[in-house]
């Protein structure tokens, strides 16, 4: 992914994400649907071929439930997300 405002370590410039996504659908007993979604952007850069991590500076956003979300960018994120998972669904028939 690339960063919209890249993060400077060091004097050096790490324009890039990388991006682990883990998200844990659930049904509710009344039939209602929740996730727990984690996020982390850990800033990349690529020198001479080689791809350079800084971890330490890693960006992590959790929400443990959907009601937790209250961004609206976060909103829009996982609707666009559920609905591509869904299409997906789909397209390969499950």
């Amino acid at each position: 992914m690339n960063a919209t405002n890249p993060i400077e370590i060091d004097g050096k410039q790490y324009p890039k994400y990388s991006l682990n996504l883990a998200i844990t659908g659930r049904y509710l007993g009344d039939g209602s649907s929740d996730a727990c979604i984690n996020l982390l952007l850990t800033p990349t850069r690529i020198e001479a071929g080689e791809v350079i991590t800084a971890p330490e500076a890693s960006i992590s956003l959790l929400r443990g439930s959907l009601n937790e979300v209250t961004d609206p960018a976060e909103q829009a994120a996982i609707g666009a997300i559920q609905a591509a998972l869904q299409n997906l669904l789909a397209e390969k028939g499950l």
